[in-house]
């Protein structure tokens, strides 16, 4: 249940609680101060059923012989009733608004670290919410019960949004955690790797047949050394909180030119719309996009004769708040069928790909609030298409 695990736990994870998305939260659901001091006008009527309440909750999961196990092995009888006694006290008998908002975040944390299947606490919730109403109704004149009712919908719709928050925020941080640490571990054997590999070809007289086969050692190597670099791309984009700002296009995609340097012979086109030159987006999350996909395009269009990147953009067929971006390449063209698995990580049609670029640019652009999907036209090229705010 909320707020009373805390007893249980001394240690937290050291995940801060990000008050303005919370407070986004009660915003959206209407809830403000007076709220608060409402329902502490409802306390008295409430409060005095809050060991009838706990003994509800505890009698329904130690039912479930799931959490019967966790209540046996765990805090006594008892004291679970005061933990749930006194978060049903506390929901009535409220203080600030950003300290019921830290109280519920800590609650989820909590229950990550206790291992609770988010499940039960989905459903401790709607226990809580059919006590309250059936409280209400018995103990409230109609009109009255009407608006306290919904009021108390509203505060446990908080509570379960922001304990839910918590939950997958801390879930996902151990998540990457352990990715990052993997991608940091790998990094380091394959410098080394590489360098002896390097030092190893030096050695060889110029025409000796290994030389193909540490060629291949070298291009694997870099191969994974440019996953671990994706992965770890990838990781930071979706921890990272976009911070839009109006950004001029054909600015980005010239310095996102500059920095990948096409190979000669790779002609580049750029056809910006000129009455809509700006896009609303996170500018590390555009560069990111466009990066990943430029390369792509770049890569693909490789492999033909005369290879050619056009990329332009115009005011979107479907609304006249996005932009569109066309990133076009005449290469060889993907399997119409295989087009959404190219947005999986690792999958990729290339002998030496990662697998990370697309499934990249497409976390960006829907954090950006846009989309991202491939458009192919055989016997001509492919087609990247980006949707973004202006």
């Amino acid at each position: 249940m909320p707020q009373g695990m805390n007893v249980l736990f001394e240690r937290l994870p050291s995940i801060p609680t990000p008050m303005d998305r919370l407070r986004g939260f009660q915003s959206q659901l209407g809830i403000d101060q007076k709220d608060f001091a409402r329902m502490n006008q409802l306390s008295d009527a409430f409060s005095p059923e809050k060991e009838r309440f706990a003994q509800r909750v505890f009698d329904h999961f130690h039912g479930i012989p799931a959490t019967r196990i966790v209540l046996d092995h765990g805090p006594s009888r008892e004291r679970m009733i005061r933990i749930w006694s006194h978060w049903y006290e506390s929901f009535f008998q409220n203080r600030n608004q950003d300290a019921f908002l830290i109280a519920q975040w800590r609650s989820g944390l909590n229950h990550v670290a206790a291992g609770i299947d988010h499940r039960y606490i989905s459903l401790a919730y709607a226990m809580a919410r059919k006590f309250i109403h059936e409280t209400a109704l018995a103990k409230l004149e109609p009109k009255p019960c009407s608006a306290a009712i919904d009021l108390m919908d509203r505060l446990l719709d908080l509570c379960l949004l922001v304990e839910t928050d918590a939950f997958i925020t801390s879930l996902t941080k151990c998540d990457l955690e352990i990715i990052r640490g993997i991608a940091h571990q790998v990094r380091n054997p394959l410098m080394v790797i590489g360098g002896n590999v390097l030092r190893l070809r030096k050695q060889l007289p110029a025409d000796d047949p290994k030389h193909e086969v540490y060629e291949t050692m070298l291009l694997e190597a870099n191969r994974l050394e440019r996953m671990v670099r994706n992965v770890t791309t990838y990781n930071e984009v979706f921890q990272r909180e976009p911070r839009p700002n109006s950004c001029d296009l054909d600015s980005a995609i010239k310095a996102t030119l500059e920095e990948l340097r096409p190979q000669d012979g790779i002609s580049v086109e750029i056809r910006p719309d000129t009455r809509h030159p700006n896009v609303l987006a996170d500018p590390e999350d555009l560069r990111v996009i466009l990066y990943h996909l430029i390369q792509n395009s770049l890569e693909n269009a490789a492999d033909t004769s005369a290879p050619m990147v056009r990329i332009t953009s115009l005011q979107s067929e479907t609304s006249g708040d996005f932009l569109d971006i066309h990133i076009f390449n005449n290469g060889p063209t993907p399997n119409p069928d295989s087009l959404e698995s190219l947005f999986t990580p690792f999958y990729s049609t290339k002998a030496l790909g990662t697998g990370f670029g697309l499934p990249i640019a497409r976390l960006a652009v829907r954090k950006n609030h846009g989309h991202l999907t491939l458009r192919s036209q055989p016997e001509e090229g492919t087609t990247c298409l980006v949707t973004l705010p202006t």
